[in-house]
């Protein structure tokens, strides 16, 4: 499914710091300001389609996101979400269920409209987040996965 290829692509409100300056360093991040923490449901459309799991929570002092994506209970991807301020750059980890990953970067530093393309492993993928409401986004997934075409529309609610 193509939601395995989704980064998901962002983020939460703070969980845990460990000291002060963790705490200042994380608040100041556009990470925080996406408020992803919790469960999500995402119905797909397009390529494929369905509904599918994720879970958002803070890693790393909360200086990452990771999205659990599942459906059945099966977690079938995990996607980790940063934003470096030192040049304005997002950065997502995917890793799928079959021992396939890729690497993304998002130049944008709002939090309504993020674009992100893929740098690694170069297979031409876009994905695009618009927020919506504090309890609704959209991801948007165009390119190509091991040789097929991809265009795929995922729309999430909070739970």
């Amino acid at each position: 499914m193509i939601h395995k290829v989704l980064p998901a692509v962002f983020a939460a409100t703070l969980l845990v710091a460990g000291t002060a300056a963790v705490q200042a360093a994380t608040a100041a991040s556009p990470l925080v300001a996406l408020q992803l923490r919790g469960h999500w449901v995402c119905t797909q459309s397009g390529s494929s389609s369905g509904t599918y799991d994720q879970d958002w929570t803070a890693v790393f002092g909360g200086t990452w996101l990771r999205a659990s994506d599942s459906t059945k209970g099966q977690v079938t991807a995990e996607h980790t979400v940063t934003f470096n301020k030192a040049d304005s750059t997002w950065v997502v980890l995917d890793d799928f269920l079959p021992g396939s990953y890729d690497v993304l970067h998002g130049t944008e530093s709002g939090i309504t409209h993020i674009v992100f393309h893929e740098v690694y492993p170069k297979l031409g993928l876009t994905v695009v987040y618009n927020r919506l409401t504090p309890a609704k986004y959209t991801v948007d997934a165009t390119g190509n996965v091991a040789g097929k075409k991809v265009l795929a529309h995922s729309v999430c609610v909070k739970q």
